[in-house]
């Protein structure tokens, strides 16, 4: 009986054995990689996975692991985070509706995203909020005790610090959802779109050099208060704007509010200004308020009222998101050239 064809079939699977081992052994594995060309899905450099989560430190100092990529975004905040997440090219899956529903500058902008993105409320609606599954929450309030804490179990959250300046805040938002460079360039062309109109109001004899303005929101329980910071107020106290005379400049609220309550009796003492801005609310009881606020000797003897200087702009003007502010930013020439805009 012939043994060779037997010899031959068995040597010829044994080296087929150590060939496909060699070609499964790290060296060999390695040799191949080496072997793509430069910028190949297989190269070694490229086909190591990138991080899923980052360390964030919020404004508390408290860290965290968030989604280098979030997809699923809810926002626990106010108009101005809504507007962010927004602006930076994400789709909330959820926020307060609240904080957008009554502004007609938002309205637009409020009806497209609530068509996918449910009212979770304020306080926030936690169950809700867990059956939408979302892989990161921004959290810009706590508005029930231990809340922050609540949602850590639905999953990661990011908290940042709401009161801060439009550009403080955006700047945060862009480091949460790793878009810094957007934010960068959106808070560019803003810088750029507000120094124009200043420099356009100043080319046209709009405003004198070194005059000094207040800015007032009245509400409609009659209660009014002088503003430092926030909205309006950013806007006309911007380095090519007014300028606070040295009471408005003295005076300090006793809580982080940008608020300070003024009463009529004091309007005479603290609102000593070449200008007056006075933000109204449009419900009726603000109105009527409003008006018999206009009416009075107190008012009327304020030396803006006097010499024609004051201003009147719907409240809802006051927010600084990024939707509002260029709003803002685009109609303030009509404003200085009326008493009442609408």
């Amino acid at each position: 009986m012939n043994r060779l064809p037997s010899f031959v079939s068995t040597t010829a699977l044994f080296l087929a054995l150590i060939i496909l081992l060699a070609a499964c052994s790290p060296s060999a594995t390695q040799s191949r990689s080496e072997a793509q060309p430069e910028g190949s899905a297989n190269n070694g450099a490229a086909s190591e996975a990138s991080p899923a989560f980052k360390k964030y430190k919020d404004f508390q100092d408290k860290t965290t692991e968030i989604p280098v990529h979030p997809q699923r975004i809810a926002v626990i905040a106010g108009s101005g985070a809504i507007i962010d997440v927004k602006e930076l090219g994400f789709q909330p899956i959820a926020y307060p509706h609240r904080y957008m529903s009554n502004s007609s500058i938002l309205k637009s902008t409020h009806e497209s995203l609530s068509v996918a993105a449910p009212d979770i409320g304020m306080p926030t609606n936690l169950e809700q909020l867990a059956a939408l599954e979302p892989d990161l929450m921004i959290m810009g309030y706590e508005t029930q005790d231990n809340e922050y804490n609540m949602l850590q179990k639905i999953g990661p959250v990011a908290a940042f610090d709401e009161s801060v300046p439009l550009q403080q805040r955006i700047t945060v938002i862009g480091e949460i959802l790793g878009k810094q460079t957007e934010s960068e360039a959106i808070l560019s062309d803003l810088e750029q779109k507000t120094r124009s109109m200043w420099q356009q109001v100043r080319e046209q004899g709009k405003i004198a050099e070194g005059e000094t303005a207040a800015v007032v929101v009245y509400y409609w329980n009659k209660k009014m208060y002088l503003m430092k910071n926030f909205g309006v107020f950013d806007l006309i106290n911007h380095p090519m704007g007014f300028k606070m005379s040295d009471k408005v400049a003295s005076l300090s609220s006793s809580s982080p509010s940008p608020y300070i309550e003024i009463t009529e009796e004091a309007l005479h003492d603290v609102l000593i200004a070449d200008r007056l801005f006075l933000l109204y609310d449009s419900n009726a009881d603000a109105k009527e308020g409003f008006k018999q606020l206009k009416q009075s000797k107190v008012f009327q003897s304020l030396p803006p009222v006097k010499n024609g200087k004051i201003h009147y702009i719907p409240l809802e003007y006051n927010d600084n998101d990024l939707i509002t502010t260029r709003k803002l930013v685009d109609v303030f020439p009509q404003i200085l050239d009326s008493e009442m805009f609408e």
